[in-house]
């Protein structure tokens, strides 16, 4: 184990195992998806925008309708301020519009722009084609095998959320 990554196991060694190897699951996502973020982050700066901000696009971009900023910040386990700071970030770069409910004139709904629409289309492919390659140490079966434990760890994790999000 390398240097920096001795802190995945500082203090285990009093649990049991069994609890010792699931803090350290715990450890090593936060780790992995550090790195995964910063790659991500590294190869999207010279567009203007973060990991965060791709992420939060393309969970507007699967839903049915326009969603509001209350539901993108529970989709996403952050604060509606947070999720509306980014929104008008991504707002003064042209990705999405937002606008007043129809319904609820409280409420703000997300709509993505053409802009949006073209931007992806054309990175894509050569985004598609980078986490083949971060992901390339990994048999097509060990990810399938990594995608269904993530989503369960995902769901049970969301179950288990506090009602105040």
């Amino acid at each position: 184990m390398s240097n920096d990554d001795r802190w995945l196991d500082l203090g285990l060694d009093a649990l049991p195992t069994h609890r010792a190897q699931r803090v350290r699951l715990l450890r090593v996502l936060l780790a992995t998806a550090a790195v995964l973020r910063g790659r991500l982050d590294r190869a999207l700066a010279p567009t203007g925008i973060t990991s965060q901000q791709a992420a939060m696009l393309q969970l507007i971009e699967a839903q049915a309708q326009a969603p509001t900023i209350s539901f993108v910040a529970l989709a996403m386990g952050m604060t509606h301020q947070n999720v509306k700071q980014i929104a008008l970030s991504l707002q003064k770069k042209g990705f999405v519009e937002i606008a007043t409910d129809a319904a609820d004139r409280r409420a703000r709904r997300l709509r993505l722009t053409e802009h949006h629409h073209r931007f992806w289309k054309q990175r894509n492919p050569s985004d598609f084609s980078s986490v083949e390659e971060w992901t390339a140490g990994l048999s097509d079966k060990e990810v399938a095998a990594a995608v269904r434990l993530l989503a369960k760890l995902k769901s049970r994790a969301k179950a288990d959320r506090p009602a105040d999000g």
